[in-house]
């Protein structure tokens, strides 16, 4: 996956960027799903075939048996290992997006925290300045 960088808004990450890319891994998350029933569709597909139609060979009839259950064999590995790498990139998809979402929040509480910080200093030195005009009317009045 490319690094994604979200713009920054006083609040955190800018929500319809998020959304955005959260969407985009749920529709990846969705295709590789699909792809991997749509394997297994065309496996059982061809297999009804094969079991309705039969298989014709220019081989032999003592192996012919053979030929065929090896064919299937290898056709189950390959459905297998298709599915098996669907539902792996589908998992990494899921894991990538976990582990940036997590990311997301764990920069929004820093920037949340350091928002309340300087909110913190500037109330403070407002209610400084505050103090100090005051003192400076009360005397301002005296003379």
């Amino acid at each position: 996956m490319s690094d994604i960088n979200f713009t920054v808004t006083e609040r955190g990450y800018e929500i319809t960027e998020v959304n955005k890319y959260i969407t985009m891994i749920q529709q990846e998350y969705a295709n590789a799903v699909a792809w991997g029933e749509e394997m297994e569709r065309k496996y059982e597909e061809l297999k009804k075939s094969i079991d309705d139609y039969g298989l014709y060979f220019t081989i032999s009839e003592e192996n012919q048996n053979e030929v065929i259950g090896n064919i299937f064999a290898e056709l189950s590995k390959t459905v297998a290992q298709s599915k098996a790498d669907a539902d792996r990139k589908a998992r990494e998809i899921v894991d990538n997006a976990n582990a940036q979402a997590r990311e997301i929040k764990r920069k929004a509480m820093e920037n949340s925290v350091e928002i309340r910080t300087q909110n913190t200093t500037i109330m403070n030195n407002l209610k400084a300045v505050n103090d100090m005009i005051s003192v400076v009317v009360e005397k301002g009045l005296q003379y």
